[in-house]
């Protein structure tokens, strides 16, 4: 997590629950602080760090505005490319472009995933204030797949009422099957702060009847010969292929 906070400004985000720099936490979406140091603590840590992958990242969007200035990202990438780590990186934004340079370099050890709360530009309004919108991302994912860079779509969180029928699924598998993505699919979870910028959206901060909405992912995706797991299923997936890798 190279930064705290993020200028996207999602109401939905669990990272201003997480975020423990009050500076940051208190004005979500409008103040940032770069963590400077990080690559020189990246370099004299590294060493002593076993090999596997890293994730990118989990309480920040990696390739927010700030990037463009700082190049955190560009150069923690770099770095653990260079020693031998996997890295997985999940962004809304179409600046993870500017390093495809570096990402195609490594198509083993990479992969790029763009959150898809929604195709709907009008929905995506409401509910990522600040973010680049779906076309934008959309754009993103195919650049990035025709340079050979594995990817995929973070479909959520999915929130019910808001993103969870069958054109909203629909959207989002067409824009996968369009780019060669898998989609990965998880609900909402509460948090205190995030509820309650929802509500004052107007969006009831509730979780869908999966065992209604799981089913019909699955038949949408499959219909557009879409790959498609829950967030818990890709875990296990990815632990498996990748102690196949080193064992």
């Amino acid at each position: 997590n190279p930064y705290l906070g993020c200028m996207h400004r999602c109401l939905y985000c669990y990272a201003m629950d997480m975020t423990k720099d009050a500076r940051a936490s208190s004005d979500w979406g409008f103040t940032v602080i770069a963590k400077r140091n990080i690559i020189e603590v990246l370099r004299r840590e590294i060493p002593y760090r076993r090999r596997g992958i890293v994730g990118i990242s989990t309480i920040t969007d990696p390739y927010q505005p700030v990037e463009f200035r700082y190049r955190l990202t560009r150069q923690a990438v770099g770095i653990l490319l260079k020693e031998g780590f996997r890295v997985s990186i999940q962004t809304k934004s179409p600046l993870v472009t500017r390093d495809m340079d570096l990402l195609s370099g490594h198509p083993s050890m990479v992969d790029v995933g763009i959150t898809m709360t929604t195709a709907s530009p009008d929905k995506a309004r409401i509910i990522e204030t600040q973010s680049p919108t779906p076309e934008v991302r959309h754009r993103a994912l195919a650049s990035l797949s025709a340079a050979g860079i594995r990817t995929w779509i973070f479909y959520g969180p999915i929130i019910r009422g808001f993103n969870d029928s069958n054109s909203d699924v629909e959207g989002i598998a067409r824009i996968a099957s369009d780019t060669g993505s898998r989609v990965i699919f998880d609900a909402y979870s509460y948090y205190p702060r995030s509820a309650e910028m929802m509500i004052t959206a107007g969006i009831r901060p509730a979780a869908p009847d999966m065992t209604d909405l799981e089913p019909r992912i699955r038949r949408i995706c499959g219909k557009y010969g879409v790959e498609c797991h829950s967030e818990d299923e890709d875990y296990l997936k990815e632990n498996a292929r990748i102690n196949r890798t080193l064992f």
